[in-house]
């Protein structure tokens, strides 16, 4: 059977390098699921021109979708996907409610990624009357208006918190569907061993930042927390690990900083990245699902500081397995410095958020109930 998974992007426009973010990585567990059980993984992306390219056992088509609309680009993507695949007997994955379009086939499945419209208005519009006051608001009723239509639009839907669907709940007038699923998002897992074997250095605490360098991830907050950190003469190191927009401002603002460090690395080197720091912060100001870089922490044993952001809240509970901040710089500073000053908090934070990890948001966990949702619209008989 062939799972035809739709998304804006998986590759680059060109099809030529792999991207680093969320929903990519979603995609890579859901082909490499597929590949296990013996089926055939095919994303269609928009791209400059037509190519076809195979990474990891993924086929990957690229349809031109040059200066359409995301109405058009989703309805573009979805015809391609339909002529590759025969609609009576394979499943197509919209692997993002974004990517969506309105259909009756019950063989379609939808993920919705949380709640991403949580920021400011003057975020996501550039017109000046939709910034403020009046026009913020109706831009924000237009926003959340758009959600839900784009949520129904297939019968069978994942969500990966319950904060989006709590939020849902709040915008239908009747029961939930039960063809909504909620699936955690999962993340790797160190082993005991590597846990247990974590060599904290109470002279030098490690910290790390390892998200895609946006103002809505908290660059700009943690930056102004690290220069606070840093005034107050607290020792510690701090690592910002990935790539964005805010590369070049935050290299500028910490040049002459020399406890502060930049880097990059791949999937496959996440768990050991983070296995070599103490403590992980997720600074998110909005736009979060069950986070990822979450999972990723609390998977190898890091204390976690985190945001009380979306579905972040689904997974830390505060003093227990993490610590949670308000997105602002005086909670967020305070919850940092507890930390770096107190290495049995850290240690206790760290065990529990790994046991947390390891039962919740395991891959294992993950794929089975995955399983669950494409057996029932593939039918039993056919996974």
């Amino acid at each position: 059977m062939r799972v035809a998974m739709i998304h804006n992007q998986f590759l680059d426009a060109k099809g030529e390098r792999r991207l680093i973010g969320g929903v990519e990585t979603y995609l890579s567990y859901l082909s490499q699921l597929c590949l296990k059980d013996g089926h055939e993984p095919i994303i269609f992306q928009g791209a400059d021109r037509p190519f076809q390219r195979t990474v990891d056992g993924i086929l990957v088509f690229g349809v031109p979708t040059v200066n359409k609309d995301i109405k058009q680009t989703n309805s573009m993507l979805y015809e391609a996907a339909i002529k590759q695949i025969d609609p009576a007997k394979d499943v197509v994955v919209f692997g993002a409610h974004y990517c969506s379009v309105p259909t009756n086939n019950p063989r379609c499945i939808l993920v919705q990624h949380g709640v991403s419209w949580d920021l400011p208005t003057s975020y996501f519009t550039k017109r000046w009357s939709c910034k403020f006051g009046l026009g913020a608001r109706i831009k924000k009723w237009v926003n959340t208006r758009n959600e839900v239509r784009c949520f129904e639009n297939c019968r069978t839907r994942v969500c990966v918190d319950y904060n989006f669907l709590n939020w849902y709940r709040t915008k239908i007038v009747d029961e939930l569907d039960n063809a909504i699923h909620v699936i955690p998002n999962c993340a790797p897992i160190a082993s005991a061993e590597e846990v247990n074997s974590r060599k904290g250095n109470a002279e030098n605490i490690s910290i790390l930042f390892a998200r895609r360098f946006t103002p809505h991830r908290g660059t700009r907050l943690i930056a102004g927390v690290i220069k606070s950190m840093i005034s107050k003469g607290v020792e510690f190191e701090f690592t910002f690990a990935g790539e964005g927009p805010d590369e070049c401002w935050l290299r500028e603002r910490f040049m002459r900083e020399k406890r502060v460090h930049f880097t990059k690395f791949g999937l496959e080197e996440t768990t050991a990245v983070h296995l070599s720091h103490d403590i992980a912060v997720i600074p998110s100001i909005a736009s979060e699902g069950t986070s990822l870089s979450v999972a990723e922490a609390m998977g190898a044993g890091c204390a976690v500081v985190a945001t009380a952001v979306g579905g972040i809240t689904n997974m830390i509970i505060d003093q227990y397995n993490g610590l949670l901040a308000m997105p602002n710089s005086e909670s967020l500073l305070r919850a940092m410095s507890s930390l770096v000053t107190n290495p049995s908090l850290r240690e206790e934070l760290g065990k529990r958020a790994y046991e947390t990890a390891r039962t919740a948001f395991c891959r294992e966990l993950w794929e089975m109930k995955w399983r669950d949702v494409l057996k029932a619209a593939a039918g039993d008989d056919k996974w």
